[in-house]
């Protein structure tokens, strides 16, 4: 039984970021780092690849840019409500319009891209998981 706690424990402290942006995306995953509260922190740039990662691995927490190369971050929203996955999810992008779409499929927050940079790592890192 220990074992099992111990696997939850690890498994409920991974974060996953997808960012098409490498210079954000590696913001956001040197921010993480820095805070030490993730056993585990996986950068994707698309959405296939967090698709992809998201099958073969348990996160609770993810950062989600909107404005993927091969679609919009909204299909990953839908994608967890489909599977029964109860994530947090934290939206950051600068398209503002979806805000109140990406909060009804789910997300917990909507960070503003072009001035919310430092909210969004205050709040990944003081996030109950």
């Amino acid at each position: 039984m220990l074992t099992s706690n111990l696997e939850y424990t690890y498994l409920s402290n991974n974060l996953l970021i997808v960012e098409d942006n490498y210079l954000i995306g590696d913001k956001i995953l040197d921010a993480s780092l820095k805070s030490k509260k993730f056993k585990n922190v996986k950068l994707t740039y698309t959405l296939k690849q967090a698709i992809n990662y998201l099958k073969s691995n348990s996160v609770k927490l993810v950062s989600l840019d909107l404005s993927l190369p091969d679609g919009n971050g909204i299909e990953l929203l839908k994608w967890f409500n489909k599977n029964n996955i109860n994530t947090k999810v934290y939206v950051f992008s600068t398209n503002k319009e979806l805000k109140s779409t990406c909060l009804r499929y789910g997300a917990k927050a909507f960070f503003d891209k072009s001035k919310d940079f430092d909210k969004l790592i205050i709040t990944l890192q003081n996030t109950i998981l």
